[in-house]
């Protein structure tokens, strides 16, 4: 009798703490639209800072712990904020 060789079941990634960078415009009330998408979708966020800055733009660090495929997601939907002018992994 000879046995085969059967690939082990694909387990599901997971997450690992995720550092997101983000630039906002609006300030305060573009940093208010990035934690108003963070907390609606139930992200579970370890992290967040903002840095206001003179010219009415705001930088936000995150750290999130997520899949690969989650954070992609996550950097899309940042994206579609009108107020994100960027958003990056890392």
């Amino acid at each position: 009798m000879t046995a085969a060789l059967l690939a082990a079941p694909s387990l599901p990634q997971a997450p690992q703490p995720v550092t997101v960078s983000v630039a906002v415009s609006g300030g305060l009330d573009g940093v208010q639209r990035v934690v108003t998408l963070l907390r609606g979708r139930g992200y579970p966020v370890r992290g967040l800072t903002a840095d206001l800055g003179a010219d009415e733009t705001a930088a936000v660090g995150l750290t999130v712990p997520l899949t690969a495929d989650e954070a992609a997601l996550l950097v899309a939907r940042l994206h579609r904020l009108p107020a994100v002018l960027c958003a990056t992994l890392g």
